[in-house]
């Protein structure tokens, strides 16, 4: 995350009861200096030598390797990073869930963070579109209004199935189309979209079970605005497509497809 999106995630963290700290393998001196220069509200934890950081495996031992891919070198001051990433813990103080990114340049956006892994609403949210159809209502958005290169965010797809009727899920029956998400556009990096479990559903006099979603079906994708050294950013369009097909208990509507092409604005050095 960005150092403003810190500070907006610390404050929606606290009207909820919840802290926010940040460790870092800089020295206590350099983080005060910083913490002091920017205003920030949040603790920032000290540790020289990364020997927490040792213990908990997030050492990027491949430091080497990601700075030549983006086609810099490493100097000594920067040793000892650590993979970026998020632990959740709960009220217990135990980790329920670790967010890691594949190297140093990855980081998830602060929506991201309070949406995916805290369930709660971001401050402000990122390019919303709508399409109704007979059956089925589908809002496709990003969770962030901006972006920098190799940020990690979502697109999240929210499908409202009305009483009576499902869409299936995958695998599907043969013949029918199940519920899936595509993201494109110039999104260049794209993950495994995040699915909620589906129930199970049986036609009268058919012994077989099927696997569909109803009522309000809620599935994120994540995915990254690659953009190499010396690319200009600007803004960028994620396409995101969604297939399905309604059906009820006794009949079942055309396959449709549903298509949004939502504009992330470039972050700039003020956001």
């Amino acid at each position: 995350m960005q150092l403003v999106e810190l500070q907006a995630v610390s404050a929606a963290l606290a009207e909820q009861g919840v802290a926010l700290f940040a460790v870092s393998y800089d020295s206590v001196e350099t983080l005060r200096v910083f913490g002091d220069n920017h205003g920030i509200q949040f603790p920032l934890l000290a540790d020289e030598g990364s020997q927490v950081i040792r213990a908990l495996g997030l050492l990027d031992e491949h430091l080497d390797e990601h700075h030549a891919e983006f086609g810099s070198g490493v100097r000594d001051d920067q040793r000892g990073v650590c993979y970026p990433g998020v632990f959740v813990l709960d009220e217990r103080g135990v980790v329920a869930e670790r967010r890691f990114q594949r190297n140093y340049r990855v980081r998830e956006s602060g929506a991201s963070v309070l949406a995916q892994a805290l369930a709660i609403a971001a401050p402000e949210s990122g390019p919303a579109l709508d399409v109704a159809h007979e059956q089925v209502q589908i809002r496709a958005g990003v969770d962030s209004p901006t972006y920098w290169r190799y940020q990690r965010l979502y697109a999240v797809v929210e499908v409202d199935i009305a009483t009576g009727w499902h869409v299936y899920s995958a695998p599907t029956p043969e013949g029918y189309t199940p519920l899936s998400i595509k993201v494109a556009g110039d999104a260049t990096v794209v993950g495994q979209p995040v699915w909620p479990e589906p129930v199970s559903f049986r036609v009268a006099d058919l012994d077989e079970e099927f696997w569909i979603f109803d009522g309000t079906v809620r599935i994120a994708v994540p995915f990254e605005f690659v953009i190499q050294r010396g690319e200009p950013m600007g803004d960028r369009t994620v396409q995101v497509i969604v297939d399905y097909q309604a059906c009820s208990a006794i009949s079942c509507d055309l396959p449709r497809q549903a298509m949004f092409n939502l504009v992330v604005r470039e972050r700039s050095a003020v956001d």
